[in-house]
């Protein structure tokens, strides 16, 4: 039998300082401010350009076993996820019976995990025996500074800026790929020269996500 989700799930409807956002559920939708420390000020997110989301519309996810589908989605620079009940909007408590979130219309998979003593969502990207690929997807807010030149542009319009972050998983062990991908070898290095090869030998694109899924498969 389906569990009553209001029963589980946390409405917010306090300010949440920690996180540096404050939400508030109306029948209007959801009104969400970000604060940026020093500058004493705030945005609306539609003030801000680009997006807290990498799909801003809801959609139908699978939050756990016995729980009834919600329409959800990530907001990357909170860390949240929300979803939709009642023309109002709520944020999934990050429990462990809420610890696998699949968005149906995306196939997109998001887990929650505790990595370098933080705890977060990832989306994985791959997972077959021991092994697996997760991407950290970060958003900040940057405000750039006011120039002092006079005839430099004094445009100040603050801007989403997001940046991908991925983990290999080996057993219970995470290992963050490096930005210079040649790196990554160095994380194995007894199969290093392995591992060199057989990227050259199949042309395999290190740099992309497809490219790392394959290289976990030599693992």
């Amino acid at each position: 039998m389906e569990k009553i989700i209001f029963s589980c799930l946390v409405l917010i409807f306090t300010n949440t300082f920690a996180q540096g956002t404050v939400g508030t559920p109306t029948t209007e939708g959801f009104l969400e401010k970000v604060f940026i420390n020093g500058l004493g000020t705030s945005y609306k997110y539609e003030e801000i350009s680009g997006s807290a989301y990498i799909n801003k519309n809801f959609q139908t996810s699978i939050i756990a076993k016995d729980y009834a589908p919600i329409e959800a989605r990530y907001n990357t620079y909170a860390d949240q996820i929300e979803f939709q009940q009642n023309n109002n909007i709520y944020i999934l408590p990050k429990e462990d019976k809420f610890s696998r979130i699949k968005f149906s219309k995306s196939n997109e998979i998001l887990v929650l995990l505790t990595i370098n003593e933080k705890l977060g969502y990832f989306f994985e990207l791959y997972k077959a025996d021991s092994r697996s690929l997760l991407k950290k997807v970060s958003t900040k807010v940057n405000v750039p500074e006011k120039s002092k030149n006079s005839y430099a542009s004094d445009d100040t319009s603050p801007s989403f800026v997001t940046t991908n972050t991925y983990f290999i998983g080996i057993g219970e062990n995470f290992f963050e790929v490096p930005n210079k991908r040649k790196r990554i070898y160095d994380l194995f290095p007894e199969k290093k020269k392995e591992l060199e090869s057989k990227v050259k030998l199949n042309n395999i694109d290190i740099n992309s996500d497809a490219g790392l899924i394959k290289l976990l498969t030599f693992l």
